[in-house]
């Protein structure tokens, strides 16, 4: 059962004015002295107003906020993505973005302010609900899929994983998802080769890829369907390329809310499911590397570790 505290506070205030005006007050059969009456209800308003006043931006002016961090994609433009997404959720409600490019901020920021949801991806969804009473709700969805495998690749001369030692790996994501994404890929025994190679961030997966092709980078960790596009982009680029490992599947970003704040984002919740469904919100989406969103199946509720 929800509980109104302003609707408290002015049943409080009526019935206190009501008892004061006439110096009675139910259940203990005592009046007030002459002159008391005025005395009593000024300081029943200092000490009730303050509440009253806490409860309502509490509880009905607050900003929603969406914060964002994702190390699987390089985003250069945060001023634009929020600007973007501030007008489109603006149509529906008081909700802004705010995105975070250091994953520290944004715990710090963003778990202490509990006025919101986050969008990050699976792999920080694992370590944050560790510390942080969270719901996963939503997850995104590209080409009608909710999960990806990362590729990393090389060209042809490189034979295999361990000869990427001190070597330039090109990637779209944070240098800590990376090297995260390839420690899986080698093992336990591979802390020396991920310590050794250097993390060359590029803008998107595309540019990874290119830059093996044109010699800047000895390697590129991309997705599965990146590394298929580039066969269609350049076709000489492609079969220079070999892939040396393959990930595990991994689900997409997904909207995950504190628990504590439910309710309150409901409705925020069905804005964001419903994104995809029309160009403008297609397009904004786009912006964060997918296409639209999708409520979370028991399965893939169990992949993130429920």
């Amino acid at each position: 059962m929800h509980f109104d505290f302003r609707l408290y506070c002015r049943a409080m205030l009526l019935r206190t004015a009501q008892s004061l005006s006439t110096g009675y007050f139910p259940g203990k059969c005592t009046h007030l002295p002459n002159g008391a009456s005025t005395v009593t209800l000024l300081l029943f308003f200092l000490i009730l107003l303050p509440c009253f006043f806490f409860s309502f931006s509490a509880f009905a002016g607050n900003k929603l906020t969406i914060y964002f961090y994702n190390p699987e994609i390089n985003i250069n433009n945060f001023a634009s993505l929020k600007k973007e997404f501030d007008t489109y959720l603006s149509a529906y409600g008081d909700y802004q973005l705010q995105p975070f490019s250091e994953r520290e901020i944004f715990e710090k920021v963003a778990v202490s302010k509990n006025d919101g949801i986050f969008i990050i991806s699976s792999w920080h969804y694992k370590k944050l609900k560790e510390t942080t009473p969270i719901e996963p709700v939503l997850v995104a969805v590209s080409k009608n899929k909710s999960t990806c495998r990362k590729i990393l690749s090389a060209k042809k001369n490189i034979n295999n994983l361990t000869s990427l030692k001190n070597s330039n790996i090109a990637s779209a994501s944070s240098e800590d998802y990376t090297r995260n994404i390839i420690k899986q890929m080698l093992g336990d025994t591979s802390d020396g080769i991920v310590r050794s190679v250097k993390v060359l961030s590029v803008p998107k997966d595309i540019d990874a890829l290119m830059s093996v092709g044109f010699g800047v980078a000895e390697a590129a960790l991309t997705t599965e369907n990146s590394f298929s596009k580039l066969a269609a982009i350049n076709q000489k680029q492609y079969e220079m390329l070999k892939q040396l490992s393959v990930s595990e599947e991994t689900l997409l970003p997904i909207v995950a809310v504190p628990k504590y704040l439910i309710n309150e984002c409901e409705q925020l919740l069905k804005v964001l499911e419903k994104m995809g469904m029309t160009p403008d919100g297609k397009n904004r989406l786009n912006m964060l590397g997918f296409e639209g969103w999708k409520v979370l199946s028991e399965q893939e509720k169990i992949i993130l570790g429920k």
